[in-house]
């Protein structure tokens, strides 16, 4: 694949980040007056407080050699309401109460003029400045974008309803998605898409991802695939096709446009199956369940010394994301690794000093993948 990346493995991350120093309430309003053109003092705050984040995530990342995501929240603006919110806001089908969604039974639209992503934007404001401070000639990014079935999945949990599968819904869905993926890659002079990545986490998990199955002839997998199909094309050439899953990919999957796996700890897929169908993998070698405790201690004391900021102790240590990534490069061979970086997103991690240590061991990450390359390079 013809990307301008070099043979070494680059940073990257999944996107959400603790924002517990940030008014989400502003930080919210502001993004959607972004997203709808308005010119206002909560647009502002968004922007500047999204960019100055980004800039501390990059600079611990490596602003040199990384592909880091916009600036995903986890509480008022989460990676599935940050979609469904300007369909309810402009759009048609949807119609949001207490932080739920509720289908209305009617066609569910929304514009390609309205379907924005305000985090973007945010960065289109911000990349010359961020790029002169750095001293770099522009940012390489990664976007990410919720796919339909997750969008579906959670129109269902907000009615109180069981999962299912409905064509049409994901259809509509499909729809929108590739509304906000068209718009999901603005390129400047000073910020060039590399990695533009769908979100579908529930597919194969227990409980959801059970309305597949997984053979060459099972309806529902097939026609998301093609919907997925359908919104890949809107990715530019020389742009990695990203799809992030919290379980192993079925086998049917290997049909769909997408080259580049993110996923878990524990998904597990063979160097032959990537190999035999052009796909690369992101190797994950953060965990982000939380602070590296060690077994058998006093959780409440622990907790006491993190919030303190005595929390050195219960990053995750750099020994560990070495060995994960030796492993990662063993079983998947270096050529079919591009990236390493979190499994997920870190958005969760918003106790005090949760930031910091996000920042810390987003470092740590670096500093590991900077050595692993030199004794590639070698």
């Amino acid at each position: 694949m013809d990307t301008g990346v070099t043979a070494q493995i680059r940073t990257t991350d999944v996107g959400s980040f603790p924002l517990s120093r940030v008014d989400l309430n502003r930080y919210s309003k502001g993004a959607a007056d972004v997203e709808d053109g308005v010119d206002s003092a909560e647009a502002t705050f968004f922007i500047t407080k999204h960019n100055g984040v980004f800039k501390q995530k990059f600079m611990a990342l490596g602003p040199h050699d990384s592909v880091p995501c916009y600036v995903q929240s986890s509480h008022t603006r989460d990676m599935v309401s940050q979609f469904l919110d300007p369909i309810a806001r402009n759009g048609q089908g949807l119609h949001k109460e207490n932080d739920t969604y509720h289908w209305t039974g009617s066609k569910i639209l929304l514009t390609p003029e309205n379907a924005q992503i305000a985090e973007l934007i945010a960065l289109k404001h911000g990349a010359k400045t961020l790029c002169q401070e750095l001293d770099i000639e522009h940012i390489h990014y990664r976007a990410c974008v919720t796919g339909p079935f997750e969008m579906l999945t959670r129109i269902w949990r907000g009615m109180g309803l069981s999962p299912r599968y409905d064509e049409s819904l994901i259809e509509a869905f499909s729809t929108i998605v590739e509304h906000y993926m068209q718009n999901a890659h603005p390129e400047t002079k000073y910020l060039k898409p590399l990695t533009l990545t769908l979100d579908e986490p529930s597919v194969g998990v227990t409980g959801v991802g059970d309305l597949f199955v997984d053979a060459e002839s099972d309806p529902p997998l097939s026609h998301l695939i093609s919907c997925w199909n359908q919104i890949y094309k809107h990715i530019p050439n020389g742009c990695y096709r990203g799809l992030h899953l919290h379980a192993s990919p079925y086998h049917q999957l290997a049909h769909a446009h997408w080259n580049l796996l993110e996923a878990h700890l524990g998904v597990i897929v063979t160097q032959e199956w990537l190999a035999n169908n052009g796909k690369y993998i992101r190797a994950a070698i953060m965990r982000t369940d939380g602070p590296t405790i060690p077994p058998n201690v006093d959780l409440k004391a622990v907790w006491n010394e993190i919030q303190a900021g005595n929390y050195s102790a219960y990053l995750q240590p750099k020994t560990d994301m070495m060995q994960l990534l030796k492993t990662a490069t063993q079983r998947y061979g270096p050529e079919r690794i591009p990236f390493a970086g979190p499994e997920c997103g870190l958005g969760s991690w918003d106790w005090k000093h949760g930031d910091a240590m996000v920042l810390a061991n987003l470092t740590r990450l670096r500093e590991v993948v900077s050595e692993f390359n030199q004794t590639i390079s070698q």
